[in-house]
């Protein structure tokens, strides 16, 4: 895994995903971002996403619940800390990416929920 510090957000953000993956250039965090949809390759892609990332945010609200379980799954067997919210609008995305900015890679972990 690289040093660099990443994020994965799962569905939910797609309206935002320009704007936070910029903001997570600018701290040094790679942002990545999954639709949260599973059919064909996308299952696939998800479980790799995961894989290797430092922090999982799970947005339910506007994910199926295929790809809830699939990143959970993932997270746990990775021993990728999780963050799991209903709605993840601008404000908890920039939270987010600036949380995994101030700690190591290998430590990385993710604000309290409200």
């Amino acid at each position: 895994m690289s040093l660099r510090r990443r994020v994965a957000f799962v569905g939910g953000i797609d309206r935002i995903e320009r704007q936070i993956v910029a903001y997570g250039e600018e701290l040094g965090v790679e942002v990545e971002v999954h639709n949260g949809r599973t059919r064909g390759s996308n299952n696939s892609r998800l479980q790799a996403l995961v894989a290797r990332t430092d922090c999982v945010v799970i947005v339910t609200g506007t994910n199926s619940h295929n790809a809830v379980t699939i990143a959970k799954r993932e997270a746990a067997k990775a021993g990728v800390p999780v963050r799991i919210l209903s709605f993840c609008g601008a404000a908890a995305a920039r939270a987010v990416v600036a949380s995994v900015a101030q700690r190591p890679a290998q430590a990385a972990s993710l604000p309290a929920s409200r």
